[in-house]
């Protein structure tokens, strides 16, 4: 039977959605006038690693039941609780395979939030800033940030974006465009649950070609009729290009096969299969340097350990302990192209966010933990990450940090220490300060002036050494 040309090309227009995600709310007019940046402070950039994945449990996990463990009244019976390094217990039940991994992940567990609720928490996780609505449509997401500082190190054969994004329309603020920051530097945001990959191959990429042609060819005629507006069509015009070079190259097809006996092994979940694809992402090294992986549904106010909920943190810890720890083992086994001696796990770095803790203490009335920004914690792996250490330490029952655990003893970090850590892994300038901007207010990559208190705009230095 003949077929049209419209199904064997349906896989460029799913890209073309997908990379819309992040590009809605650009400052499309903005975005193509020339960035005017300089430093704002005297930082020392890292540049410990070439990729970065951020995995973030949104909605919050236990610190207390987990990686800054307190027994208390909310204690389970089923916990399993083990001595997995000198000082450091893990519930066995709840994070089995991380408790064999420990010594390559690093525990920060002083960390505060300027955020109490969802959707400003998630939207602190990507920005890497409080929520400040009279600017939020041009403040970009950290992950574009990094695609516009990483752009002039893309190399001829980088086909796939800079900033993939796993499951962020699952977030309560979606996925966040890239503001001021031209729309190229947006997210390729994918659900594996939802999405396929996007091939193309024999006719229809014969047939994709022509129409590119074609298309090029039409845009250089009318080229004269468009002055002014040229603005406006730059955004789709860039993520046409991209869908063009990511469905003729061979290495994307590739990046999303996953062998049932590798969904397995990670989880045939939202967590399991972005971490999978973040590890194939990396392996192909085609383009991609940032991943943002989503992990919804850690709110449980309630029945947070009833096992006969299809949600509970036993399923959530569960989910993200096998994710997590099988792409540490992955990358930790995968040679480096570049570094002899060196793994893909020395040259990535992994960190792991949420948006706050949870309550401590005995369980609430309705058998779940409320949300708590004083005191929770942030994992951290990779990229030069002295793995096996535990930076902070909080009072007996969870409640308060009685010490930072960093340089600054009097300051806990922030998401923006986190953030400014991650920009110094990939070599980037955290104290880099943007001037125009549509609301002529400048942006710093990392701002101290936070939402409730100052915040140190400098990096968990105590992180690598």
């Amino acid at each position: 039977m003949e077929r049209r040309v419209g199904e064997l090309l349906a896989s460029r227009r799913d890209l073309l959605r997908m990379g819309g995600h992040g590009l809605l709310g650009a400052f499309a007019s903005q975005a193509l006038a020339p960035v005017q940046a300089r430093a704002a402070g005297h930082a020392k950039v890292r540049g410990s690693a070439r990729f970065c994945v951020v995995i973030e449990l949104a909605g919050a996990i236990s610190h207390i039941d987990t990686f800054d463990f307190k027994e208390n009244e909310g204690t389970q019976k089923d916990f399993d609780v083990r001595e997995v390094k000198p000082g450091l217990f893990l519930p066995y039940r709840l994070l089995p395979e991380l408790s064999k991994e420990m010594d390559r992940i690093a525990v920060v567990r002083s960390m505060k939030s300027h955020e109490v609720v969802h959707f400003r928490g998630q939207y602190y996780n990507q920005s890497g800033r409080p929520l400040n609505p009279p600017i939020a449509p041009e403040i970009p997401s950290v992950g574009s940030v990094v695609a516009h500082e990483l752009e002039k190190k893309r190399r001829p054969s980088d086909t796939f974006p800079t900033y993939v994004g796993c499951n962020l329309d699952t977030s309560g603020c979606g996925a966040l465009s890239t503001g001021f920051l031209h729309p190229r530097h947006s997210v390729l945001d994918i659900n594996l649950k939802t999405e396929g990959a996007g091939s193309t191959g024999g006719l229809a990429m014969e047939l994709l070609e022509e129409r590119y042609r074609l298309l090029k060819e039409l845009e250089k005629a009318t080229a004269p009729r468009r002055a002014g507006r040229d603005r406006n069509f730059s955004g789709f015009g860039s993520f046409q290009d991209s869908a063009f070079q990511i469905l003729g190259d061979p290495r994307w097809p590739k990046a999303f096969a996953m062998e049932p006996e590798e969904k397995k092994r990670y989880g045939d979940n939202l967590v399991g299969l972005g971490c999978l694809l973040a590890r194939n992402l990396i392996q192909a090294d085609a383009g991609t340097r940032y991943i943002h992986i989503t992990h919804p549904d850690w709110d449980h106010h309630r029945d947070i350990y009833n096992h006969q909920k299809s949600s509970n943190h036993y399923v959530r810890c569960n989910e993200f302990d096998r994710a997590l720890a099988n792409l540490l083992r992955d990358l930790a086994a995968a040679p480096s192209p570049r570094q002899p001696g060196k793994t893909l796990l020395d040259e990535t770095l992994i960190s792991v966010n949420t948006e706050f803790g949870r309550v401590p203490g005995a369980l609430n009335g309705i058998a779940g933990r409320h949300h708590y920004n004083e005191a929770y914690l942030a994992l951290f792996a990779g990229g030069g990450v002295k793995g096996g250490r535990i930076i902070g330490r909080t009072d007996a029952a969870g409640e308060k940090v009685l010490e930072t655990g960093w340089k600054y003893r009097r300051m806990q970090p922030k998401t923006e220490n986190l953030y400014a850590t991650i920009y110094s892994s990939l070599g980037i300038d955290w104290t880099t300060e943007i001037t125009s901007t549509p609301s002529k207010r400048a942006y710093r990559y990392v701002d101290v002036l936070g939402a409730t208190e100052f915040c140190m705009d400098d990096e968990i230095v105590d992180l690598f050494v």
